[in-house]
């Protein structure tokens, strides 16, 4: 029998890969039924998911899927420019070779997923891998949860202005900098990185809108950099 955490687990994926998308209506019985489990962890789950800001509950005890706003995307991006560069320091000094190898194959991986889904779950694995490396567990936690929130959003990041190629780029470089052991740079390379994700998908956002209101500059600026 399913337990709440590992219930809450497999919706965190299915949201984060938006088999459930944003806004999607989270009934306890039809997620009961549809993945073969009683009530009771499927409703443990989703106050487990409201507590981590992925889930929304209503008064009326309804559950969706939250549907964040590009000022909510923007603040999320904010907090990670600040908090994943200061793990840096860390990074470099717990990674070994064989770390670094597992960097270099999921990015190498990147760079040759045939899908968006499947470059998508390769970069929540790249992300992931750093903050372990980090071995700071409250940082990891907050960190882990700003990518989830993030990562049903990265789609359009990758799609805007050659994101996934500039985001492979990013990667390997953040790898060199591990690799020669230089957290100064490799916390410069976390801040570009994030900020262009930031800025792309802001891009993508506001061309939704309104294509005549975009101002590509500074997301051109930094592509073509």
């Amino acid at each position: 029998m399913a337990t709440p955490e590992q219930m809450a687990e497999t919706l965190r994926r299915a949201i984060r890969e938006k088999v459930i998308p944003p806004g999607s209506l989270l009934v306890q019985e039809d997620l009961a039924r549809r993945f073969k489990v009683s009530r009771n962890p499927v409703r443990e789950a989703l106050r487990i998911l409201g507590s981590e800001g992925l889930v929304e509950m209503s008064t009326g005890g309804r559950a969706s899927v939250r549907q964040l706003t590009l000022e909510d995307l923007q603040d999320i991006y904010d907090l990670r420019i600040v908090l994943e560069p200061s793990l840096t320091a860390m990074i470099v000094e717990e990674a070994r070779g064989r770390d670094i190898a597992e960097l270099s194959r999921l990015a190498d991986e990147m760079v040759v997923a045939e899908t968006a889904a499947a470059w998508l779950r390769l970069n929540y694995d790249f992300h992931l891998k750093l903050y372990d490396l980090a071995a700071r567990p409250h940082a990891r936690r907050v960190c882990v949860n700003l990518l989830a929130l993030t990562q049903p959003y990265s789609q359009e990041n990758i799609e805007v202005l050659g994101g996934r190629h500039a985001a492979n780029r990013e990667h390997q470089e953040m790898i060199d900098a591990i690799r020669t052991g230089d957290a100064d740079v490799l916390a410069v390379l976390f801040r570009q990185h994030l900020t262009a994700a930031r800025d792309r998908l802001t891009a993508a956002r506001v061309r939704q809108r309104d294509p005549a209101d975009i101002d590509l500059a500074p997301v051109l600026d930094h592509h073509t950099a």
